[in-house]
């Protein structure tokens, strides 16, 4: 029907759907067409607008001019017009069709009852078919029979809807547009009133006429029928009539009363729809502001939103700043750190290096000892045999003695006797006689001696296998202690590094700085102890010297006072080899203090003379050596001390997130060589 409809008006296109019309353009053409003085022009969209916004102002003109065309047209149509509102907004947002089909009917309507409906019912009733033309009938006989009663609204006070236009626009428009809306309401209630007591007033009227005109018919036909004048009857009709023409009379003057009512309404009416068109227009500026205002709302969070994310910004560019500025300072101390690290692993290689030597001297030294000893056997072995032959030339010479005096005795006891000879005898005949005879007290000493001897022998191979055991065992026990100490040494290492673990990250920096100072002490302390020790070389090279002067001495003063010098001269050119290898490599051992207290207990043996002078040095010697091996000791724990405390610094800074940059030249794996060194 609507399709169909709208095609009998002379448009330029054919419309197919109900969609069609919801631009407002084809309406306003047909506006135009039923009265050209109502046409609505200019509907030109705004390009800044929303498409829907366009559709809907061109809707309200349309809709606008059609409801003055109704207004001053068709009357009729007003209360049919205000009861079926029509949406606009879901017709141009939405595109819907059940509003569309009412915007059409009231088109239909005022067609119908407009100046020039002969001609659109001619065209109706010549293009259209008969169900169309019966859905016509239809739409048309449900306007009419429309119900007038409209919705009660309650009277809005002030108090109701109080004025808020101080605090918002949107608030005030839509106080202003309820205000409106209560009092069309009042208005169409007090219209709807007047019209049904109109339509009662003049059926009543109408009943009223017809009892009348029956009553007249039956006057005549009483008076007919009965010949005869009734004038009293005829009276009180009278009367009857005179009242009911009073009574047609009061409610013909009601009718005017509501003619003359329903006319101001129409008038208040008229100049109400400005007001309501007015109020479509604040509307949409209303919605159009509070789309605006969502906008706006939604750039200033996003403002907030960026500030705060500025603000952020600033903040990690000042920690980034400061851990710049830490990192720095770290990479500073880290430099300074690898400086003292690799002076370290000089000083260790030289004292592995050192240590490799003194093991290369010790076993040097114990050699020398164990020839010493066995030099002492021989030398003992010798003297003994010196003593022997001693003790045997003594009994030969007293029994030689022995033997002349008996050949003196014998002699002269037997002057005769044919085995003396008158000349005295050789000694080689002596020796001889005495070989001949037997002396059994000579075979008794002599194997005496030599079992002496013998037992000596096998005291003195059993000693010396003693000492090199005692040797073996003192050198296992330094051994034990050397790794005692560092057994220690690591134990209170690990437990410095866990106090340094529980630390709280408040006191990172005092620990820091606590680091820094030791580190530059530690430097202190390392410069001057390179003093002390190149003051201490210098000493022990003077003391080196004096030995080998004592020596020289000791050596000239056995080869003028002993008999078995060359012997002596040997063991003091061992021991002066020894004492130049140990020049060379300034750091004896325990093992060598031992021997050169003994070589100095054997030098004072042999000479009485340079002993004080060698004690002087020996013990000046020793005091050096202690002193530089604690020093050595305590710097050696002092930089595994920094060592541990900086890897687990910064093990800590890493697990805080923090990078801390390496140098180029420094391998990926830094943080394990930094572990590897500190447990090595």
């Amino acid at each position: 029907m609507t399709t169909t409809m709208v095609n009998t008006f002379p448009l330029d296109t054919e419309v197919n759907s109900v969609r069609d019309l919801c631009d407002g353009t084809i309406l306003s053409k047909m506006i135009g067409i039923i009265s050209p003085d109502y046409a609505v022009h200019d509907l030109v969209p705004n390009p800044g607008s929303a498409k829907w916004l366009n559709n809907k102002k061109s809707l309200e003109a349309v809709y606008r001019s059609l409801l003055r065309y109704i207004g001053d047209k068709c009357p009729n149509l007003d209360s049919i017009v205000h009861e079926s509102k029509v949406d606009l907004n879901a017709i141009a947002e939405q595109k819907d069709e059940q509003e569309t089909i009412k915007l059409l009917t009231i088109f239909l309507l005022a067609v119908m009852e407009g100046p020039s409906n002969r001609d659109y019912i001619n065209l109706i009733t010549t293009k259209l078919d008969i169900s169309a033309q019966e859905e016509i009938k239809k739409v048309i006989l449900e306007a009419n029979s429309l119900s007038l009663t409209s919705v009660k609204f309650n009277k809005l006070s002030a108090k109701e809807y109080p004025s808020t236009s101080s605090q918002h626009l949107d608030l005030s428009t839509e106080e202003k547009y309820a205000a409106l809306l209560t009092e069309n309401e009042n208005l169409k209630r007090k219209y709807a009133d007047f019209m049904t007591r109109f339509e009662r007033l003049t059926r009543s009227h109408e009943e009223l006429i017809q009892h009348s005109n029956h009553l007249d018919v039956r006057l005549d036909h009483v008076t007919d029928y009965n010949g005869y004048d009734r004038s009293d009857l005829k009276k009180t009709h009278d009367k009857h009539i005179e009242e009911l023409e009073d009574i047609i009379a009061s409610q013909e003057q009601e009718l005017e009363v509501g003619r003359v009512l329903q006319e101001r309404q129409n008038r208040e009416i008229a100049s109400l729809r400005p007001a309501v068109a007015r109020l479509t227009e604040y509307q949409d500026e209303l919605k159009e502001v509070k789309m605006e205002n969502l906008n706006l709302v939604k750039k200033a969070n996003m403002v907030d939103h960026y500030l705060k994310k500025l603000e952020n910004h600033t903040l990690l560019q000042r920690e980034n700043s400061e851990l710049r500025e830490k990192i720095d300072l770290l990479d500073e101390n880290q430099k300074d750190y690898d400086k003292v690290h690799e002076e370290n692993l000089r000083y260790k290689k030289t004292a592995a290096e050192y240590g490799s030597r003194f093991q290369q001297q010790e076993l040097h030294i114990v050699e020398l000892s164990t020839q010493k000893n066995a030099l002492k056997q021989e030398v003992q072995i010798l003297n003994e045999k010196i003593f022997e032959l001693n003790e045997r030339q003594q009994h030969d010479e007293k029994f030689i003695n022995d033997l002349q005096e008996q050949m003196r005795t014998s002699a002269q006891i037997c002057p005769d006797s044919p085995t003396i000879s008158k000349r005295g005898l050789s000694l080689e005949d002596e020796l001889k006689q005495v070989e001949e005879m037997p002396n059994d007290t000579l075979d008794i000493s002599t194997s005496k001696n030599e079992t002496k001897i013998k037992q000596q022998s096998i005291a003195n191979v059993q000693l010396a296998q003693l000492n090199i055991d005692l040797a073996e065992s003192e050198r296992a026990k330094k051994q034990l202690e050397k790794l005692y100490r560092e057994l220690l040494e690591k134990y209170t290492t690990e437990q410095q590094s866990n106090s340094l673990l529980r630390i709280s990250p408040s006191e990172k920096n005092e620990s820091l700085e606590h680091l820094r100072k030791l580190y530059l002490e530690t430097s202190q302390e390392l410069t001057v102890t390179k003093a002390a020790l190149a003051r201490i070389q210098s000493e022990s090279l003077v003391v080196d010297d004096e030995l080998l002067e004592n020596n020289e001495l000791a050596a000239a003063a056995v080869s003028s006072k002993s008999p078995l010098a060359f012997k002596d001269l040997s063991l003091t050119n061992d021991l002066a080899e020894v004492s130049e290898e140990h020049r060379l490599y300034h750091r004896p051992s325990e093992t060598l203090k031992e021997l050169t207290a003994q070589d100095i207990k054997q030098k004072n043996k042999l000479s009485q003379e340079n002993s004080p002078n060698e004690e002087k040095a020996s013990l000046k010697y020793e005091s050096l050596q202690v002193k530089l091996e604690s020093m050595l000791r305590n710097l050696m724990r002092e930089n595994a001390l920094i060592a541990t405390a900086w890897f687990d610094l910064t093990n800590r800074l890493q697990s805080n997130h923090v990078v801390i940059q390496r140098r180029h030249d420094m391998p990926r794996s830094w943080l394990s060589n930094q572990r590897h060194i500190v447990t090595s």
